[in-house]
């Protein structure tokens, strides 16, 4: 192996300087790996992922909104446009994103809301939507699903739109299918 002339004239104060950074880049570099699962918490020492990563978003929703289905914004790369309030499904063998249709605010959902989602679902088959209100009852959606044919949402899957009414405060499980695959966004929905 041929030796690197170094141009400056004390190399050993170089290598004493620079030996910290080399070490810290090569630990660094060897700190990689695969992602964690969507939910997961990064190990300790690790770093939160990026806000565009489904697990920034915090970890998947669960039945009763313990915890509600994660809601971030939809800005670029996502969207192509300003974004707007963008839901993590909990799937089960396929992945749900939707695009929430109304502004940021607290509580983004309120009684008697209507509201526009566009969906994006990975997997095949046609998709059946419906959804079940706080007290267990499934209800009709306002309109949908219709399937879109192009867009500037950018996430995986096939895209459709849904119309919902939500009349009552409380926990709403929005449930998506394609095929035998399923997935599920639960959604608090406050008061007027």
């Amino acid at each position: 192996m041929a030796a690197i002339a170094c141009p400056m004239r004390r190399p050993r104060r170089w290598l004493a300087a620079a030996s910290p950074a080399v070490l810290w880049l090569c630990l660094a570099g060897c700190a990689g790996g695969s992602a964690p699962a969507p939910g997961a918490t990064p190990p300790a020492g690790r770093a939160a992922p990026s806000p565009a990563s489904p697990e920034a978003l915090g970890p998947d929703g669960r039945a009763g909104c313990a915890p509600p289905s994660p809601i971030g914004s939809a800005a670029p790369p996502q969207s192509a446009g300003p974004g707007g309030p963008e839901v993590r499904g909990t799937g089960h063998g396929v992945g749900l994103w939707g695009l929430i249709m109304v502004p940021f605010r607290s509580p983004l959902i309120r009684s008697g809301d209507r509201v526009k989602i566009v969906w994006r679902m990975t997997g095949t088959g046609e998709l059946r939507l419906s959804a079940v209100d706080p007290d267990g009852r499934t209800r009709r959606l306002d309109w949908g699903p219709e399937a879109h044919g192009g867009s500037s949402y950018r996430r995986p899957g096939d895209e459709w739109g849904a119309g919902y009414r939500f009349d009552r405060p409380g926990c709403w499980d929005l449930h998506a299918a394609r095929g035998i695959a399923t997935a599920d966004v639960w959604i608090e929905v406050g008061r007027r």
